[in-house]
């Protein structure tokens, strides 16, 4: 659980690197917004405090997060967990309604509009977290129909990013590329890892990634540390600058968020030959990570088409369920999901023999002889490019519509479990454009599904319910 001691030397570290950075004229974060050395990065994290001072918050109260990419956004997380802020990211490709969601669940009473620079008033009466001492809230989809918030401790953190320091073979003062939007935990991988090492990260909004110079950019930035999920590196790989010859800075890929397939590390052999390829695994519920392997040649090579997720980080352990079931357990497992008593008692648990907390994961897995490998899910949580998505979540949606009255949402995947993309089934008087023009108003884009298919009512199976798999071959063949 908490540790005091901990909790000191997580501020004492944020301070030396912050404040008094020994690199201050070394880039530390570019933005879409500014670029900014560690000096400046110190004077804008102090600045960004002092305004939120002005608002008179009694402490453990949240702050939300707002925008994309910026050099301003990174500056405001780096100021929260300096000055001991729980803070919710939250980007922008959300509409505004989620963003109000949010901050009515967090009961957040600002949130702070990164392009603008100003704390917005949210009418929202402020209350203080029950947990003491988070670092951040971190909102993901949920199975109930609303977002459900992730609480993560300092204490986890701190040991997130001595982790990530000391078992990620990165170079020394990395230069690290971000493609996540900051309300995806993958974001934190090079968020964090910059701050363990005093290093420089790359920013990138999703304007300038479809822009044919974003690989000329990396190039120029001298990216050495590429961190993304498995599909988002696929999508790069037709492009004629992504390989070693032009982007000869880059030497470690990093992989989470989904499964790394042995096809694609082939790839990524062929085109960057000395370059290593981290494979890491871990929900949201347990900060960011959990496990980290390199994948070598030998690893390739093995017979089977699942790559290892590795080792555990320190201070956790996994246990695996006659079911198959992955159960985390360690320090960097989450204080419970904010104001939902019932699925914490459903997926927290308590031994007083470990000092941990732990999670039930509902993700399968196995041991290997030196490894652990992850199969799936046991439940309706799905990944898609990388986003977690509650099926669940957008059917409630679905249904919360007028003049919607059934509706089934099938993830549609690849031979090796990877999902292709979202169909909706639905018995509706509304046309497929006003479904997804409602659906776009409340939930991100990516989780709107980008087949829905109007019936007058759903075919049932010989129980009575729903007929999935019917449903599921004719979404395949349309």
């Amino acid at each position: 659980m908490k540790n005091n001691d901990e909790l000191q030397q997580l501020s004492d570290y944020l301070h030396a690197v912050l404040l008094a950075p020994k690199n201050a004229q070394q880039l530390a974060i570019s933005g879409s917004d500014d670029s900014l050395s560690w000096r400046q990065l110190g004077c804008t994290v102090l600045d960004w405090a002092e305004r939120f001072a002005v608002l008179k918050l009694a402490k453990n109260v949240p702050v939300v997060l707002y925008g994309h990419q910026q050099a301003e956004f990174a500056s405001a997380i780096y100021s929260c967990l300096l000055h001991q802020i729980p803070y919710i990211p939250v980007d922008n490709i959300y509409p505004a309604e989620r963003l109000k969601e949010i901050c009515e669940l967090a009961r957040a009473p600002y949130y702070y509009d990164v392009q603008q620079k100003v704390f917005v008033a949210t009418g929202v009466t402020a209350q203080q977290l029950e947990e003491q001492d988070l670092a951040y809230i971190m909102f993901t989809s949920g199975s109930t129909g609303k977002p459900k918030g992730v609480q993560i401790g300092r204490e986890s953190v701190w040991n997130f990013m001595q982790w990530v320091r000391n078992n990620f073979s990165l170079p020394a003062h990395p230069v690290l590329m971000n493609h996540a939007v900051f309300s995806f935990d993958l974001s934190l991988i090079p968020l964090l890892g910059n701050l363990a090492t005093g290093g420089h990260i790359v920013l990138n909004a999703k304007e300038d990634i479809t822009a044919d110079n974003w690989l000329a950019h990396l190039q120029q930035q001298k990216v050495s540390v590429w961190v993304s999920t498995p599909s988002f590196a696929y999508q790069k790989l037709l492009l004629p600058e992504f390989r070693a010859e032009y982007l000869c800075d880059l030497k470690v890929f990093v992989f989470i968020g989904e499964v790394l397939s042995k096809t694609l590390v082939k790839h990524l052999r062929r085109l960057f030959p000395e370059a290593k390829i981290l494979n890491s695994y871990g929900p949201t519920e347990a900060t960011i990570a959990t496990t980290v392997i390199e994948i070598s040649d030998e690893i390739l090579h093995e017979e089977g088409d699942l790559l290892p997720i590795g080792a555990m980080m320190p201070h956790s352990e996994m246990e695996i369920t006659a079911d198959n079931e992955l159960i985390i357990w360690g320090k960097n497992v989450m204080r419970g999901y904010l104001g939902l008593p019932k699925e914490n008692a459903e997926k927290l648990l308590w031994n007083e023999s470990k000092h941990w907390r732990g999670y039930k994961s509902g993700d399968l897995g196995r041991a290997g002889k030196e490894y652990l490998y992850c199969q799936g899910r046991n439940d309706s949580q799905i990944k898609l490019n990388g986003y977690r998505i509650e099926i669940h979540e957008i059917e409630s949606r679905l249904l919360a519509l007028s003049g919607v009255s059934e509706a089934v949402v099938l993830p549609l995947t690849k031979k090796d479990g990877a999902v292709l993309r979202l169909a909706a089934f639905c018995a509706s008087k509304l046309s497929e454009k006003e479904i997804k023009a409602n659906l776009t108003q409340i939930l991100p884009s990516y989780m709107v599904p980008s087949q829905i298919v109007i019936m007058d009512t759903l075919p049932l199976n010989t129980n009575g319910k729903i007929d999935r798999k019917l449903l599921d071959v004719q979404a395949r063949t349309c």
